[in-house]
């Protein structure tokens, strides 16, 4: 039996492109009730009026190692789940600037946890980890209550993140796109 690749993933479960934040997706589950938006925290009012949020939503998302994640923020509380494939190193930036790098996968004795918490309003960015990279791609699921909506993504720039976090800046290079010249 062959060893499943990124493309053959992408076809058996009929993944697109991320767009903007990079890696492959594909929405599994949307749930039926909504959030009215008047029942909705502040922070979904800041882009203007807000529009009513599903409880919950959950994806598919593959990372390779040409397509990682970059750092992006969300209204929204998001578990990720590790599901098969390499290791994945997550950056996470609080809006304080303090950070934290999580291991997911499934190796436990390695410190690898399956599934990471990212709060709402905490930067996020992931790879496949470095140096750990068997198969070249990582299938994680991603869970997020209330349910994502575009209009609380926001996609990080790296002058942005670097004086945030300046700490993080070996990181952050690798998971932000490059200034425009």
């Amino acid at each position: 039996m062959n060893p499943l690749t990124a493309r053959r993933i992408i076809e058996l479960l009929q993944l697109e492109p991320l767009p903007g934040e990079g890696g492959y997706f594909r929405e599994t589950f949307r749930a039926p009730g909504h959030i009215p938006p008047e029942a909705l925290d502040p922070r979904y009012h800041a882009a203007g009026k807000p529009r009513p949020r599903c409880h919950s939503t959950q994806i598919y998302f593959l990372l390779t190692l040409q397509s990682p994640s970059l750092m992006h923020l969300v209204q929204s509380d998001e578990v990720f789940h590790h599901y098969a494939g390499d290791p994945v190193e997550q950056l996470q930036i609080t809006p304080e600037g303090s950070h934290a790098v999580l291991s997911i996968g499934p190796d436990l004795e390695q410190g690898e946890r399956p599934q990471a918490i990212v709060p709402h309003n905490v930067w996020q960015g992931c790879r496949i980890a470095p140096g750990k990279a068997r198969a070249g791609w990582a299938l994680l699921g991603c869970t997020v209550a209330p349910g994502f909506d575009w209009a609380d993504f926001r996609l990080g720039s790296r002058a942005e993140l670097l004086a945030l976090c300046p700490a993080a800046a070996s990181i952050l290079t690798a998971l932000t796109p490059e200034p425009a010249p």
